[in-house]
């Protein structure tokens, strides 16, 4: 985590997604820091400062230039609805310059085009829109792009799928910056949901009105209540009457991931929760989210988040403020 706020570029140019910029900039440019002690420093960066218009006509105010972008640690790349054209160079070579000192690269929905043009998205993993993700991948044979999910981060360089998808990555920004606590207040507080569960595939694949008589949502909701406890396919089947080959799909269908994966990101946010806010032997926190032991719960720590459970919790000790 930044000693220092962490300074973040939102980028305005003619023509960007306004409802990108307005909702990211709702997590990134509102003051938080009266209740979470500090909070990021933003500012809005454009090619030549002043009067941008965007997508939709509305018009924000961008007083700083490209240069400022350039020297911040995110740079946020909104909507670009010109997908069959080339960006303006000096947009290109700001975000290079800005990646190649280390800064992180976040796009949201169609903006995955511009980091493409820029050359950020090859050999990596990456996502945008569903219906523009054939034409991304067309363009950028290079990356890899994956249409189903909701956001991807690889290593810096961070891309959402859609419009709303753009508040789920910054919230997930959040998240690694201030911790899973403040993330999940910030949500609440925003009336948003901390960690949406699913990928594109169900805006795709599923009907606008969900079943009501769907038992998965309260099978998720027990889960989550009952992390300790030990659990197979069949046993989750045997709760809403369902095979365990049923189970998976349906399973998939919702959440976009496997049960397996989503009980282990459940558990792994549940011990970032206890790790911030606690202070709970390691061994106590790994029994009482399902993970098991301290060793187990390194390795998950390693693979998911690539740091310990030590090493998180010494990192937002500081942050942690009352509430």
């Amino acid at each position: 985590m930044p000693v220092e706020e962490p300074s973040v570029a939102m980028l305005a140019y003619p023509g960007a997604g306004s409802f990108d910029y307005v909702t990211v900039n709702e997590i990134f440019g509102v003051d938080y820091a009266y209740r979470f002690g500090s909070w990021y420093r933003t500012r809005t960066c454009a090619i030549e400062p002043g009067q941008i218009e965007l997508d939709g006509g509305i018009t924000v105010s961008a007083p700083y230039g490209l240069a400022e972008a350039e020297a911040a640690d995110l740079l946020v790349v909104p909507g670009w609805t010109r997908e069959h054209e080339v960006p303006p160079r000096p947009l290109l070579t700001s975000l290079l310059r800005a990646h190649g000192r280390g800064a992180r690269i976040m796009s949201i929905c169609t903006g995955a085009f511009i980091l493409g043009h820029a050359g950020l998205l090859d050999h990596r993993h990456v996502t945008t829109h569903w219906t523009t993700a054939p034409l991304l991948a067309s363009l950028f044979p290079a990356a890899t792009v994956d249409p189903r999910a909701l956001f991807i981060d690889d290593t810096g360089v961070l891309t959402a799928a859609g419009m709303s998808a753009g508040i789920d990555l910054a919230l997930h920004v959040v998240r690694g910056d201030y911790g899973a606590d403040v993330a999940a207040a910030l949500a609440r507080r925003l009336v948003l949901s901390g960690y949406r569960s699913g990928g594109q595939a169900q805006f795709v694949d599923s009907p606008l009105s969900p079943d009501p008589d769907d038992p998965l949502p309260e099978l998720l909701d027990w889960m989550r209540g009952h992390l300790d406890q030990p659990w197979s396919l069949r046993s989750l089947g045997e709760r809403v009457h369902m095979s365990p080959r049923t189970l998976a799909r349906h399973f998939h269908r919702l959440t976009g991931m496997s049960p397996h994966q989503w009980l282990t990101r459940e558990r792994v946010l549940a011990a970032q929760r206890m790790l911030e806010a606690s202070d709970e032997p390691i061994a106590r926190i790994a029994t009482r989210t399902g993970i098991g032991s301290t060793a187990n719960l390194r390795h998950t720590f390693r693979r998911e988040l690539g740091t310990s459970p030590q090493a998180y919790r010494a990192t937002f000790r500081a942050r942690r403020t009352p509430r």
